[in-house]
């Protein structure tokens, strides 16, 4: 028996069909969301790891799809590294000159 005659004998098995479909769809946009915020937070985390993942993710992958997430990635490192590095000198700048302002007294 060929399959589409199957289909048009049993419209339930169709609708059954689809619906199935619709769920394996689902469920691989919600796994593709969960790698994707997992990739984006260990690039904010880890600006180093953002960096180096965007940039093998750029250079080695395929499809748009892939490209772009390794582009958010070395994007957010690149922000998150710069941040962490204006944090910094304010932290030295800032207690250089609170120990200015103290007198010594020994």
């Amino acid at each position: 028996m060929n399959e589409n005659n199957m289909l048009d004998n049993h419209p339930w098995l169709n609708q059954m069909m689809q619906t199935q479909a619709g769920r394996m769809q689902a469920l691989i946009d919600i796994l593709y969301l969960a790698n994707t915020t997992w990739l984006y937070t260990f690039s904010i985390i880890y600006p180093l790891f953002g960096i180096i993942f965007g940039i093998i993710l750029l250079q080695g992958s395929l499809s748009e799809q892939g490209k772009k997430i390794g582009k958010t990635c070395l994007i957010l490192g690149i922000i998150n590294l710069a941040l962490v590095a204006i944090i910094v000198v304010l932290i030295i700048a800032l207690g250089s000159a609170i120990t200015k302002m103290i007198p010594y007294s020994i």
